[in-house]
């Protein structure tokens, strides 16, 4: 039972449309002049896909050229408005046409596409696709997958009408599965969401969801309700078509319930409705209901015509399954009359379209798989590449900290390389003021010796004058001589081991660009370089002031100091 009626509401759905596209038929036809008389390319593939839109349930291969065409000129323009919603218009008419493997090219293009321009309303419109699509291949987890992504999407951006149809697509998902209290829940959120926001479209659908659900849980009365709600609805809307269906599943509810007047009322209510908008396949499925309720009644001439009207529609159409229902009919109407042989042609008949159908079914079911094994394996390639793409990144994450790591520890490394430097600087130059301190101490102790021995020179020298005896003059001169020798010489030694080490490259330079300089020259120039005066150094080394101005004078021509302006201390403290 309800396996049929999963058949008959998805037989239902393909033609759900029919009358509104006559309704709409004046309406596309001032869109098709308004599109011939428009200049405007972006104009145009809007009108386009306006069309396009509007036939898609109803003449799809119709909106399948709309669909084309505005695309071409989309991508001509590069209009991503149009290519993105043209290709979602593509894939929906697809799967409308039941092929799944071209819809789900599309909806994933335009998928690709609404992610890359963060389009949200047509990333959501293709997640939608994409659900449908694996709801016909029976993936239902795929297909939550996606609705509930969507459903995410239209939720965060307000689309009331997107959110009331995803919520009414999960209920599907349950109702698929028999779990119909997850299905009721649903559809009552998308009924309830309808009435929040006048969406009239949106209550009969949710009502009529809602009646099926109870009509498959065979709680007739419930079923029955909400099918006379949905009718209500829908007669205001003007939309026969579900007027008549809505009809028609009161009058299979009252055939349950074996309330046969109410359930005749009704079936012919429907039919009424089917014949005036010529839908063949509901008509067929009505004379059907019709025939069987004459059979439960024992009416067997009213059930045969019907059943045979049901076959006639069945054989012009190709419609097996009302072919094997309407066989059926006719087999147990002709035993009823004792006509075994028109029973068994019936019953034979009734078996070649079940066998048929098994066949379409298990082709169907093989095809199903086909596309299920595609689809995963352009998952599981899609999968292999985000995990190497996210490898990569990872890589390069790695990669950075690493190299962070590396260069942190650097920089640590040349801090603590820094401070032992300054720590060092900092010992040498205390270090290098210390011998400074030494130097100076030395050079003051060293003219302090000087001229200590230069007294004890003159008290000699006066001894001398006043001696008697050349031999004690004579010893008195030698002694006096010795001095002033071994006293030159302590200076000397002793200044230049003390300046060498406060000034260790200071010679090398000198020399190096002065080589002609004598040594004399070159204590002169350690004396001036410690800034020493004239005086300083006459009462340091003995000379006179006048012998060091001469020799001053004979260095800066030897530096070639020309310019008198230039002070020879600062010439010597920059070598």
């Amino acid at each position: 039972m309800n396996y049929l009626i999963k058949i008959t509401l998805t037989v239902l759905f393909c033609l759900s449309m029919r009358y509104i596209y006559a309704q709409v038929l004046q309406k596309n036809d001032s869109l098709e002049l308004l599109l011939e008389i428009t200049s405007d390319s972006k104009d145009k593939i809007d009108i386009l896909l306006n069309l396009s839109d509007k036939l898609k349930n109803n003449n799809p291969e119709k909106a399948l050229n709309y669909a084309d065409e505005a695309l071409r000129l989309s991508e001509s323009d590069g209009y991503q408005y149009g290519i993105v919603n043209s290709t979602i218009n593509k894939a929906y008419i697809y799967w409308s046409l039941t092929d799944f493997k071209t819809a789900m090219e599309f909806a994933e293009k335009a998928k690709e596409i609404s992610e890359e321009m963060d389009m949200q309303k047509e990333l959501a419109l293709s997640l939608r696709v994409i659900g449908l699509i694996y709801i016909e291949l029976s993936n239902y987890e795929k297909s939550s997958e996606y609705f509930f992504n969507s459903l995410k999407i239209f939720e965060g951006t307000g689309d009331k009408e997107g959110t009331t149809k995803l919520l009414s697509d999960i209920g599907s998902v349950y109702f698929h599965q028999n779990d119909y209290e997850k299905a009721l829940e649903y559809y009552f959120k998308s009924l309830n969401l309808a009435k929040v926001s006048n969406d009239r479209n949106g209550i009969a659908r949710g009502l009529n969801n809602i009646a099926a659900v109870y009509e498959a849980m065979e709680e007739y009365e419930k079923a029955e309700k909400y099918f006379l709600d949905a009718s209500d609805i829908n007669r205001k809307l003007g939309n026969k078509l579900w007027e008549g269906i809505n009809f028609m599943n009161l009058g299979t509810i009252n055939l349950n319930l074996k309330k046969y007047d109410r359930s005749i009322t009704y079936l012919k209510k429907s039919l009424k409705y089917f014949n005036e908008l010529q839908s063949k396949i509901l008509q067929a499925r009505c004379y059907l209901n019709l025939a069987r309720l004459f059979n439960e009644t024992g009416d067997t001439e009213q059930s045969m015509k019907y059943a045979g009207l049901a076959l006639k529609k069945g054989n012009e159409q190709d419609l097996k399954q009302i072919i094997r229902d309407a066989a059926a009919i006719m087999q147990q109407v002709y035993l009823k009359k004792g006509d075994k042989d028109s029973a068994y042609n019936y019953l034979l008949l009734q078996s070649i379209m079940k066998d048929s159908l098994v066949l379409m079914e298990n082709k169907a079911e093989l095809t199903k798989l086909e596309l299920q094994y595609e689809f995963d394996k352009k998952e599981q390639i899609k999968q292999i590449a985000q995990q190497r793409k996210d490898l990569a990144i990872l890589i390069v994450i790695i990669s950075l900290l690493i190299a962070l790591i590396v260069i942190i520890l650097i920089l640590a490394r040349l801090r603590v390389k820094a401070k032992n430097s300054l720590l060092n600087q900092q010992r040498l130059e205390h270090e290098l003021e210390v011998k400074k301190k030494e130097l100076t101490t030395n050079v003051m102790s060293l003219m302090k010796k000087n001229e200590v021995l230069s007294v004890l020179s003159d008290k000699l020298n006066a001894i001398k004058s006043r001696a008697v005896k050349d031999e004690t003059r004579d010893a008195i001169s030698k002694v006096s001589k010795e001095i002033d020798k071994i006293t030159e010489e302590e200076i000397f030694e002793e200044f230049e081991l003390r300046f060498k080490e406060v000034h260790s490259e200071f010679y090398d330079k000198l020399i190096k660009r002065f080589p002609d300089l004598s040594p004399g020259e070159q204590r002169l120039c350690a004396f001036l370089r410690l800034n020493m005066s004239t005086k300083e150094i006459s009462e340091l080394t003995g000379q006179r002031i006048n012998s060091l101005e001469t020799a001053r004078y004979r260095l800066r021509k030897k530096l070639g100091i020309t310019n008198s302006q230039v002070n020879l201390v600062t010439f010597l403290s920059q070598v």
